[in-house]
């Protein structure tokens, strides 16, 4: 009941601040800079459709090659621009969120993970999702480097699945090496199998969809060829073969030329030096991380911040979000 009240004493707030002006206000006042929305996973459309919209009424969507010209080369961009960004590279991109995009004629940007279009396979973090529900351990003891707590009950579907958000971030900021060890024995220990092929929420895009996006106008961006967070990576070959094999392997199927880099995770704590410095030599103009914010004029090209939306947020949240609200961000992890 506490939890319910909180909630519509929450929305009521919300539709409060934009009737009254506060969502208008931040508009303007960020009227200058662009802001990069970062998408990833559309489950329905029918809260997306009233963000889609929204940026159509109320912002100038514009692309990421825009958005490089304009931080680059000083190329005028429209105030309020706005472009959409959408990671990971999941067919339900193809199948709900790109008829709404194409209705409202508004441009985006997915990055793509290589590995699982060529392998049509699922991104480690799921992994470790599918791992935790589909076990019938009532417990499981498990060792991570860093991590404070070493066993988890697992009696019900929200103590599981607070265990795999846990060790999710644990294994983060762990080395590459024994990450990978991890995943190995993890469906061992919890008694679960990883099919061989993913089920159907969590299918990627095929190649074939991509080329026939990228001809209807949407712009495919590089996102490593594993999604590893890069600074645990050992080395620059480690890092070349992740963020140069990916964009090398999109533009072998395309035929295009891959120009945006997205770091994975996106935190200040994944990106190092070495890693912007092989972005730039491999030829990007820009960069994404997952730093939430609005970029204005003189902002570094491979360290643009983004503002983590979902496409079933609340539209007065949506709308605060995207004005401006909360310039320094949350971060939406992956």
């Amino acid at each position: 009941m506490a939890t319910t009240l909180s909630g519509l004493v929450k929305k009521t707030a919300e539709a409060l601040f934009h009737y009254a002006g506060g969502t208008s206000f931040l508009r303007r006042r960020f009227d200058s800079g662009v802001r990069i929305l970062m998408y990833h996973r559309f489950r329905q459309t029918f809260r997306f459709e009233t963000q889609c919209a929204h940026l159509k009424k109320r912002y100038h969507p514009v692309t990421l090659t825009d958005v490089a010209g304009w931080l680059r080369d000083g190329k005028p961009i429209p105030p309020r621009a706005v472009a959409v960004t959408v990671d990971d590279g999941y067919r339900d991109f193809l199948e709900t969120a790109f008829p709404v995009l194409e209705k409202y004629q508004i441009p985006a940007t997915v990055f793509l993970t290589t590995d699982l279009l060529d392998r049509n396979t699922w991104l480690w973090v799921d992994q470790v999702v599918h791992c935790f529900l589909a076990s019938q351990a009532r417990a499981v003891t498990l060792r991570i480097t860093g991590c404070d707590q070493e066993r988890w009950k697992l009696e019900s579907g929200d103590q599981r699945m607070q265990a795999a958000t846990i060790i999710k971030e644990a294994l983060k900021k762990i080395p590459n090496e024994e990450r990978l060890e991890v995943l190995e024995k993890l469906p061992r220990l919890l008694g679960a199998e990883i099919p061989a092929q993913p089920p159907a929420s969590h299918a990627p895009l095929q190649w074939d969809d991509v080329r026939e996006l990228a001809r209807r106008g949407v712009e495919f961006g590089a996102h490593t060829r594993t999604h590893p967070i890069l600074s645990r990576l050992s080395g620059s070959g480690q890092l070349e073969a992740e963020i140069v094999g990916s964009k090398k392997r999109i533009e072998q199927e395309t035929g295009m030329s891959v120009e945006h880099f997205c770091y994975p995770n996106g935190t200040p704590a994944d990106i190092t030096p070495e890693a912007v410095e092989v972005v730039k030599a491999s030829g990007f103009l820009t960069s994404v991380t997952g730093t939430g914010g609005v970029n204005f004029a003189g902002a570094d090209p491979y360290a643009l911040r983004r503002i983590a939306v979902e496409p079933d947020r609340e539209d007065f949240t949506f709308f605060r979000h995207v004005a401006g609200y909360e310039p320094a961000g949350r971060l939406q992890r992956r």
